[in-house]
């Protein structure tokens, strides 16, 4: 039997050569605990992705983003997957944007610390093995994607990422 779909967004806000993750290592999200992550989450119905994004990034971090750079998406085959114990009940869609012109002047983190990464340093930091693998495939070079990741149990078995 296979999974329901359901569709969720990311963006990397970018200044310069850094990258604004949230930072949840003090956190208990219930799926981002311990881990760093770029802002993002579901997308509502009848919403479109850039609009979710926009939305998702204000709610998490009181940042306004104006353009957006469609990078991507990659689909999160979960059938197998556990996380922190628990089955994953859906699969994800995820659309992936860039960010580089946003007004950050009231930013504050509502689920964890917002950190202004060097790019550099990103992938020395804990993250979803998949996020490590989409950022340094594609995301580190801006270059756009297509993808899917396949986890069994808490390991990802497989990345697929083409241009």
């Amino acid at each position: 039997m296979s999974f329901p779909l359901k569709e969720a967004v990311i963006c990397y806000l970018r200044r310069g050569y850094k990258t604004l993750l949230i930072d949840y290592t003090q956190s208990r999200h219930p799926i981002h605990q311990g881990k760093f992550c770029a802002p993002g989450g579901k997308i509502n119905d009848g919403e479109t992705s850039e609009h979710a994004t926009r939305r998702e990034v204000m709610e998490e971090t009181e940042i306004v983003v104006r353009n957006l750079i469609y990078r991507g998406k990659v689909l999160f085959k979960n059938e197998k997957r556990t996380v922190g114990g628990k089955p994953m009940i859906s699969n994800w869609l995820v659309y992936f944007y860039d960010c580089q012109d946003f007004d950050d002047s009231n930013a504050k983190g509502i689920e964890g610390r917002l950190d202004w990464i060097d790019n550099h340093n990103i992938l020395n930091l804990p993250m979803h093995e998949g996020d490590k693998i989409i950022w340094e495939k594609w995301l580190s070079q801006q270059k756009e994607f297509n993808g899917e990741i396949v986890h069994e149990a808490e390991v990802l078995v497989s990345a697929e990422l083409v241009k």
